[in-house]
């Protein structure tokens, strides 16, 4: 069996792991625009929710009404600094993917580049076989098919 041949299943292999990691990749940014996006509405959410706060309060406010402000808004920021974690999370994950992939690209081209090879040298070489055996038969002909040796 050529090279080539046995080559092929190696490269499909190969393809197909860059190909499931290209769609953990993909996840792994999703993930992340997921949770940029959940920080953002909560960080929204905050400055809305203090807005109206300043804006009742000019009105003035019962204590009890700012202690339940204050109760809300310190679970607020910790829903927050919590939301800022998993991006950090989701943003280390997205990395490390990214490196997976492209470790797995650069070993795909490695293993396409080798096949193409291979195959240019198979290529090479049987069309050297195929002169040999040409000039085998040339010289046949003109000896008029009698082997002669010079000595």
């Amino acid at each position: 069996m050529k090279r080539s041949k046995r080559l092929m299943p190696v490269l499909e292999l190969a393809e197909s792991r860059e190909k499931q990691i290209a769609q953990i990749l993909g996840e792994s940014r999703r993930k992340l625009e997921a949770a940029q996006r959940n920080l953002g509405s909560l960080m929204s959410f905050r400055d809305s929710y203090s807005a109206q706060f300043q804006r009742s309060g000019n009105a003035g406010l019962a204590s009890r009404q700012l202690i339940e402000y204050r109760i809300f808004l310190a679970k607020i920021n910790t829903a927050i600094a919590d939301q800022e974690k998993a991006v950090q999370a989701a943003q280390t994950e997205l990395r490390n993917r990214q490196a997976e992939w492209e470790a797995a690209r650069r070993h795909s081209l490695g293993i396409k580049k080798v096949l193409e090879q291979t195959l240019v040298e198979e290529s090479r070489l049987e069309e050297k076989k195929q002169q040999a055996e040409q000039d085998e038969r040339g010289g046949r002909r003109s000896n008029g098919g009698v082997l002669t040796q010079f000595i």
